[in-house]
């Protein structure tokens, strides 16, 4: 009787530590110009379920909460990190905005890790290295075993530990876990990752993707082009447009921000302006 107890307990336990649900918070440091010294910093937030992980800005949270008051939201963000995945999954939902719509399209990122050797102490943790050639860039991870999640920032997963920090070689990208903490109960994202403050989105592919990228590039503000002078007004770069004269000479000024800060997580993946 006593046996079966024990027995009893020890799948209850494995059953409760398999249904933990985690959140992680990552400094994420970034440069959208490659040629620049200049360092961007954002929050953003692995949280990790019974059933999916999801990736997001932290600053979302805060948006969603205001939300849900009865308020307006629109946010852009400089780079496309709003990631859904299926647990044990390499197929992500990778989830934007753009010219108020929302989209969606699948990509599969089974990323192969090479483990080496070298170990370190990061947080108080043992942390152990790890090397990819993942998305045009070379990656540097290190992992802890002692916490055996096998996921970690953005799209990198699959080490036996969670990744606590990972920079690419040219020091373009930096995560470093900042939080973890285990959680009662999952944050619904229905607001902010399914759905976009009440815009659903429109599922589509890469290629999709890509054309929606140039497209931006090549016809912004097209839904102007064809109004009268003095019928409409464009706030941008802190400047008041108001005609057609205007319009053209910000768009050149438009295309320029757009190549000079498009610097990709994934440089196979590059849209050639």
């Amino acid at each position: 009787m006593f046996k079966n107890l024990l027995i009893l307990f020890f799948f209850v336990f494995l059953s409760f530590i398999k249904s933990q649900t985690y959140r992680v918070i990552y400094d994420f440091k970034y440069k959208r110009d490659s040629l620049s010294e200049i360092t961007n910093t954002s929050k953003m937030v692995l949280q990790i379920g019974e059933k999916n992980t999801k990736f997001y800005y932290h600053s979302l949270l805060k948006a969603d909460s205001i939300y849900k008051r009865g308020s307006t939201i629109s946010l852009s963000f400089p780079l496309n990190q709003i990631i859904k995945r299926e647990k044990d999954s390499y197929i992500n939902e990778n989830y934007f905005s753009l010219k108020n719509n929302y989209f969606v399209y699948s990509s599969s990122d089974n990323i192969q890790w090479k483990i080496t050797k070298l170990t370190k102490e990061l947080n108080g943790y043992k942390v152990q290295q790890a090397e990819t050639n993942w998305g045009g860039r070379i990656w540097i991870a290190w992992f802890c075993k002692d916490i055996p999640i096998n996921e970690g920032p953005y799209k990198f997963k699959g080490l036996p530990g969670l990744i606590m920090e990972i920079e690419d070689t040219k020091k373009n990208f930096k995560y470093s876990l900042e939080t973890l903490e285990k959680i009662v109960t999952e944050y619904n994202t229905e607001n902010i990752v399914e759905n976009n403050f009440g815009n659903k989105p429109l599922k589509i592919n890469i290629e999709r993707y890509n054309k929606l990228l140039l497209d931006n590039y090549n016809n912004p503000f097209d839904e102007y082009k064809n109004m009268k002078d003095g019928t409409w007004g464009l706030e941008i770069f802190d400047k008041e447009i108001r005609t057609q004269e205007g319009l053209k000479e910000i768009i050149k000024d438009y295309q320029k921000n757009i190549k000079k800060n498009y610097n990709p997580i994934e440089l196979d993946k590059i849209v050639k302006y």
